[in-house]
């Protein structure tokens, strides 16, 4: 059965309605509070979220150990996929906003995924690629933004350093 709301997630762009209702089926759904932590930056777990009902904010901590918004997420949207590529750390932090819903995939039904369906899980992990280029454009965007403000004058040198070793060296 075809949900409307995940149905419109970018991870599902180019899929057949065979190949939506095989991933449907290895999706849990999951139904969280007005203020719940769904994921805790700095804690591990390998599970890629879509928001089907209502809205999340991502929030990071910063150096000073207040929490900084990163971005406010609404039904459609997709999370948690840095963890779920690579075993790390959460980045950041995701709550939610309003009582939400999700749909969530781990790892495990994911490589489950692949085994049934390759191109299906090819086409979800190339959409998930796609999804973090759009963001990493987005936040270059940004630091160019703030760098260009008469208050970024002072980190300028930083970020030329940072986006340096990024897109070089990778040496951190």
């Amino acid at each position: 059965m075809i949900n409307p709301s995940a149905a419109a997630c970018p991870i599902f762009q180019g899929f057949s309605v065979e190949e939506y209702e095989q991933v449907l089926a290895l999706l849990s759904q999951e139904s969280y509070p007005k203020g719940h932590v769904i994921i805790d930056e700095g804690k591990s777990q390998q599970d890629l979220w879509i928001i089907v009902q209502g809205s999340c904010e991502v929030v990071k901590m910063n150096k000073s150990k207040s929490q900084q918004r990163l971005a406010t997420i609404e039904a459609g949207a997709v999370f948690g996929e840095m963890s779920f590529f690579q075993k790390a750390p959460h980045s950041a932090t995701v709550r939610a906003l309003t009582a939400v819903k999700v749909l969530r995939l781990t790892r495990e039904n994911f490589e489950a995924l692949q085994t049934r369906s390759p191109a299906s899980s090819y086409k979800m992990a190339m959409s998930l690629l796609a999804v973090m280029a759009q963001r990493l454009r987005r936040m270059d965007d940004w630091i160019c933004d703030f760098i260009e403000r008469p208050e970024g004058a002072n980190h300028r040198e930083e970020w030329h350093d940072f986006r340096s070793k990024l897109y070089a060296d990778w040496q951190f």
